[in-house]
């Protein structure tokens, strides 16, 4: 642990140069997603703290080429706020994923004991990935959301000692005046979350540490022509189906947001696909490149159909 926190506070002062890749990231100063970026990034590149995930996507660009944002919890399931900012086909391109062991712990200022606790601050996800130990050990407690972990340990500085904060324990080593009360207090012991390793465009040069990966995702944005809401229904469903059928893909999840669109409860998809391991070619070169024409030739079949289909990721 010691190690690990080291690494990471060394992280947290690398600065942009020509030589390091700059990757943006949700702040403050150990959150799970700069714990996440570092383990795929390392000591090559340079970290760029956002105060939010919608933040990490607008601060892509040509100075700033990647970011990474949590996707989906083990036990709370998907990232909302994620999947909202993806609801935009050209906004970025996923390149890869990460996935990371997730071990929440109770913050306290030094000397306050749990029964004093009458306020705890998380995200939202480490508050639902915990509710079960909040419930048990603090019933009266009220919750209150933050954009991050790590800005909920933050917080704790500046509030009353009756509060408390569910964060890493990176978070206790990087702020003093604060002790861990408990830990491990998520509701399973296996807590993973994945990440997203989000490009500014898709012909963002890819890095070494993402290029040598073996290339087998990919995920699509579907999305069915606007109708009134009296034609929606069954139709809407029969369509679904029938551009699923045309993918003629590999699906290993599908998730739905309400679409932007003028038309209520339309909705949009999000289609992870995933190549066989009987398709394609055999070097990795030849790999990535069949794979990628295998999801654009279906997306095209889908837009040729009456379908909107946008592929938003290969990794």
């Amino acid at each position: 642990m010691r190690k690990r926190c080291q690494n990471l506070i060394a992280s947290h002062g690398l600065t942009m140069s020509d030589e390091k890749l700059t990757v943006a990231v949700l702040g403050p100063l150990g959150t799970y997603t700069h714990e996440a970026a570092f383990k795929e990034f390392g000591h090559g590149a340079s970290y760029e703290e956002q105060n939010s995930i919608t933040d990490v996507f607008d601060a892509l660009s040509p100075q700033i080429p990647f970011g990474v944002v949590p996707q989906e919890n083990s036990i709370f399931g998907a990232v909302i706020e994620t999947y909202d900012a993806l609801r935009e086909p050209h906004r970025t391109f996923i390149r890869g994923e990460i996935t990371l062991k997730v071990e929440h712990c109770l913050l306290v200022r030094k000397g306050v004991k749990l029964g004093e606790i009458k306020r705890i601050m998380s995200h939202e996800q480490a508050l639902g990935q915990c509710r079960d130990f909040i419930a048990r050990n603090l019933p009266t407690a009220y919750t209150v959301k933050t954009p991050s972990t790590a800005a909920a340990a933050k917080a704790l500085l500046r509030s009353p000692p009756d509060c408390a904060a569910i964060c890493s324990t990176i978070c206790a080593t990087l702020l003093e005046g604060l002790e861990i009360l408990l830990t491990n207090i998520q509701n399973e012991q296996s807590n993973f979350t994945r990440f997203l390793v989000i490009a500014h465009s898709q012909h963002t040069s890819i890095p070494s540490v993402l290029r040598d990966k073996f290339q087998t995702k990919g995920l699509i944005v579907l999305s069915t022509l606007n109708r009134s809401s009296s034609e929606m229904d069954t139709s809407v469903s029969l369509d679904i189906m029938k551009y699923l059928k045309l993918l003629d893909l590999f699906v290993t999840r599908i998730d739905r947001r309400p679409s932007p669109s003028v038309v209520p409860f339309g909705s949009i998809y999000f289609v992870e696909v995933q190549r066989c391991s009987n398709r394609g070619r055999h070097s990795d070169e030849k790999v990535l490149e069949g794979w990628t024409e295998d999801v654009e030739d279906s997306v095209s079949r889908v837009n040729s159909s009456g379908g909107k289909a946008n592929v938003i990721g290969i990794w």
